[in-house]
């Protein structure tokens, strides 16, 4: 019997595909995630396994199956996203069928090579999350497993050789460190909002404790979260209700990343005095009318990106170098791709062999 051959294929929707205005409408929340599992296993049977990968700047969905193809998967995803045709917006997304280039690419985007911000180190964090939501439900797959493990071995061997994550590329730090360019020596009396409670706001508290801003305040619609992160980090809690009423005068930086939450700052900040607004949410947060009054200095995330490659000259120096650990790795998986229909038979016949002898003991 011809054991069928699963493949991990890849739809993705990124900077390189689609414009901001177009990508949003793919940004799959936390809370849409599971709906969207259960989308695929119901219409495609054969697929085994998924990955998806949601950041500011792409969305992809990596998945193992038998005989659906990247194109109707990408079709189903269209439609659930947007209620549209899925060729209405084909041409926004690669799609990928071949383990092999699959596994390149995950490994190209791992390692910040695929990033608008050169050597990106928040897309592992962001990958992590991602492998532990499929792990949670038991939708890691043989081969999408040793993806994500050869991602991780070839993250290691990056940062132990290579100056590829020498500095920083950062988002969040950057954002922090507009603080310190707009207000100078009085940046440390300024008081501060975060918005949100996820990866980016996460990172801008893990960051600040190189930037030591004292005056932090945190908001978020849901509690529990916000409460840890004020407990690790010692800052206060800004009531929810209060940003929905848009009540903010008080504060001189407000740094918004709430997803899925478009128009949510719209007025009440204090217009009279020096005003700093970065918006890392997509779709935005804050809306970008504010810029118009004089003492507003409003940021948003590409902006942040623009900023950010000017910044990447050692970054540049080091892909080579990081191209040649890739190509190794990825050169290993391969090696065992290949070799996993002799294991697996071998394996069978390993099986029907004992199974032999315990029917027939002598």
């Amino acid at each position: 019997m011809i054991q069928k051959i699963s493949h991990l294929r890849l739809i993705s929707i990124s900077h390189k595909t689609a414009p901001v205005s177009c990508r949003e409408r793919y940004y799959v929340a936390d809370n849409q995630k599971q709906a969207l599992f259960d989308l695929l296993g119901n219409t495609f049977l054969d697929i085994s396994s998924v990955l998806l990968l949601v950041t500011c700047n792409r969305t992809e969905l990596y998945f193992e199956s038998q005989k659906t193809a990247a194109r109707n998967v990408r079709d189903l995803f269209i439609e659930y996203c947007t209620g549209e045709f899925g060729k209405t917006a084909e041409d926004l997304f690669i799609t990928i069928d071949r383990t092999e280039e699959s596994v390149k690419h995950l490994l190209r985007v791992a390692a910040g090579l695929e990033s608008s911000i050169l050597g990106d180190a928040e897309i592992l964090h962001q990958i992590k999350k991602a492998y532990h939501f499929s792990l949670q439900r038991s939708l890691q797959g043989s081969i999408l497993e040793r993806a994500v493990q050869t991602v991780f071995r070839s993250h290691k061997r990056v940062s132990n050789e290579t100056a590829f994550r020498d500095g920083t590329t950062s988002t969040a730090f950057r954002a922090l460190d507009l603080i310190r360019e707009v207000f100078g020596e009085e940046a440390q009396a300024k008081k501060i909002l975060f918005v949100g409670a996820g990866d980016i706001v996460c990172q801008l508290f893990k960051y600040n404790t190189k930037f030591n801003f004292k005056q932090v305040w945190i908001t978020n619609r849901t509690a529990s979260k916000m409460i840890l992160l004020t407990q690790q980090y010692r800052s206060h809690i800004f009531p929810w209700k209060a940003l929905i009423a848009n009540d903010l005068r008080d504060f001189d930086v407000i740094i918004s990343a709430v997803s899925n939450r478009s128009s949510l700052i719209t007025k009440g900040v204090n217009l009279n005095r020096q005003l700093l607004l970065i918006d890392l949410a997509v779709p935005g947060n804050i809306d970008p009318r504010l810029q118009k009054h004089p003492l507003v200095k409003y940021v948003d995330l590409d902006n942040i990106t623009s900023q950010l490659k000017e910044n990447k000259a050692s970054r540049k120096e080091a892909i080579s170098a990081v191209a040649k650990i890739i190509q190794e790795e990825w050169t290993s998986f391969c090696t065992w791709h290949q070799q996993r229909p002799l294991r697996d038979l071998l394996a069978q016949r390993k099986r029907q062999t004992l199974e032999i002898l315990k029917q027939n003991p002598h």
